[in-house]
């Protein structure tokens, strides 16, 4: 049992029933306290900003935004929480993605109680933790991907990714090039694709570390 100051700690899954024993289960520890949670990214992040909490347990597909699209939002804006991914999906492109993107835990929704619990503890401290089935993935993704870090994006895809970098929606960037929103679609998906992302922030993080966008 902890006798000093406990962790805190927001949670946000939009599972109401997951998210209620993901909660009960927190509140048995006394090392750990949750002062917020939420259902949706947008008002994890609201969370995290205003009660800058220690920890941020996140869903990987939450509405509004997605809990990479909030890590990104938490790492740009340089707050001090840590952030762990709990989800039931174990793709090894979307483990690949979230540590890419920085995170410090990636756990399955069938991880039990006690090992979440520990895992935050851990996070808290400055460690780092992946489920083994993340762990597996991600071993997958990085031996599946090719040697050469800077993907061949064509003339058009680099046009389009540095719209994309510059916030321009996709109706505006068919109108800025002159082409359908289908084909800004599909160019779109192309550079999503080469870069091993699957969203508009993390193909532009991508693009910033390989240097694609000097």
């Amino acid at each position: 049992m902890s006798t000093g100051t406990p962790i805190t700690v927001v949670v946000a899954d939009d599972h109401p029933i997951f998210l209620d024993g993901v909660l009960g289960a927190l509140s048995q520890r006394d090392d750990l306290v949750v002062v917020g949670n939420a259902q949706d990214g947008g008002e994890a992040l609201r969370l995290v900003r205003e009660l800058q909490p220690q920890v941020a347990l996140l869903d990987l597909r939450l509405p509004v935004m997605t809990g990479v699209e909030v890590l990104h939002a938490i790492r740009r804006d340089d707050l001090p929480t840590r952030v762990v991914i709990l989800s039931g999906e174990l793709g090894s492109a979307a483990v690949y993605e979230a540590v890419q993107a920085g995170v410090d835990g990636y756990l399955t929704k069938e991880s039990d109680r006690r090992a979440i619990g520990e895992a935050l503890v851990a996070v808290s401290r400055g460690g780092t933790v992946l489920a083994p089935e993340a762990q597996a993935a991600l071993t997958q993704e990085v031996r599946g991907r090719v040697q050469d870090d800077a993907p061949v994006l064509s003339p058009r895809e680099r046009e389009v990714l540095r719209m994309i970098a510059d916030g321009l929606s996709g109706p505006e960037i068919a109108a800025e090039l002159q082409i359908g929103t289908a084909t800004v679609k599909t160019h779109t998906q192309n550079v999503y694709d080469k870069l091993g992302v699957s969203e508009r922030a993390a193909a532009v993080a991508a693009a910033m570390r390989r240097k694609m966008l000097e």
